[in-house]
């Protein structure tokens, strides 16, 4: 891991995040969150998992920084870095800083074992805005790795050296919901945020929790400061129960993945759609992906597709396409 020295300290604020927020609002032409895959190589091989693997080589930040460039020009508001285990690219901090700089949000999603306090204190002057962290269980399994054993240091360190805001998430059905529960309790008492996400089946569709997991569920959304308002998960109450939820979903438009090819996909159960390269994206193609609804909305649990959806809540659709 490299530590890039730089000149000063860059720090992204609340309300300059709420203006840009703001201003997207009304330009449904920006996208407000994108997610850029940096690596697809992990250091853990949970079982529900098939976005990583043990041999790909980081993607060079030469190419990182031009695929920055692009959503610079497109007026991105977040962008996401994204794995496989992001952490693990030699420059991540130095593509943090190149985002914050270009005048957009940089956040991670980590499964955070590799951070160490020198990390942390590297990611905050680079302008980490915000970093998630994955936890499932209180101890390793035959699912997972994401273990609250293994993430309990890591988010001490968080706590004494953190400037960035940081949120948990664990997925509830890859282990025993009582612990799930206690990971949220153990989470929210350390002062971070905690969200649940449900499991999927191979089409990317939300399995129905059980009553036992549904009770937890219930149980977790209760605990005060879980997460704020503006990050609600209350789509997921109608597919935890089995339920559908209808919904605009603008994958493509105002959320998309960017993979390690530089390709852009709808989401990452959506690979392969559209799959155009970023650098050939224009306004146009999000203006045909916003106003093209998805037929795999009914039942979608990807968080980062129903938050970067919520703007545009109130406008229309003009027909149903992938």
């Amino acid at each position: 891991m490299r530590y890039p020295t730089f000149d000063q300290p860059l720090r992204i604020s609340r309300p300059r995040v709420f203006w840009k927020m703001a201003k997207a609002a009304l330009d449904r032409d920006r996208p407000v969150l994108v997610q850029i895959v940096v690596t697809r190589r992990c250091n853990l091989a949970c079982g529900y998992c098939y976005e990583y693997d043990k041999v790909s080589k980081p993607v060079p930040l030469e190419e990182l920084k031009a695929r920055v460039d692009t959503l610079r020009k497109l007026k991105a508001v977040f962008v996401t870095l994204n794995g496989g285990e992001p952490l693990l690219h030699p420059d991540i901090a130095e593509l943090v800083r190149y985002i914050a700089e270009a005048g957009m949000v940089p956040m991670i999603n980590t499964n955070g074992h590799v951070l160490k306090a020198q990390l942390i204190k590297k990611l905050n002057e680079a302008g980490l805005f915000g970093m998630q962290l994955s936890c499932d269980s209180l101890e390793d399994n035959e699912v997972t790795e994401k273990s609250m054993r293994r993430l309990r240091p890591k988010l001490e360190l968080l706590r004494e050296h953190a400037q960035f805001m940081v949120r948990v998430n664990g997925v509830l059905g890859s282990g025993n919901p009582a612990e799930m529960e206690q990971v949220a309790n153990i989470v929210v008492g350390l002062g971070f945020g905690f969200q649940c996400s449900l499991m999927r089946d191979s089409s990317g569709q939300a399995l129905p929790l059980s009553d036992e997991a549904l009770q937890a569920y219930l149980r977790i959304r209760a605990l005060k400061g879980r997460l704020p308002q503006v990050l609600n998960d209350n789509f997921q109450l109608p597919l935890a129960r089995g339920e559908s939820k209808p919904w605009k979903c603008r994958a493509g438009a105002r959320h998309f993945e960017v993979d390690g090819a530089g390709l852009v996909h709808l989401c990452q159960p959506k690979t392969g759609s559209p799959a155009k390269p970023l650098a050939e994206y224009s306004v146009q193609d999000i203006r045909s992906q916003f106003e093209c609804g998805k037929s795999c909305s009914a039942r979608c649990p990807i968080a980062y597709a129903h938050l970067g959806s919520r703007l545009d809540g109130f406008r229309r659709q003009q027909r149903v396409g992938v």
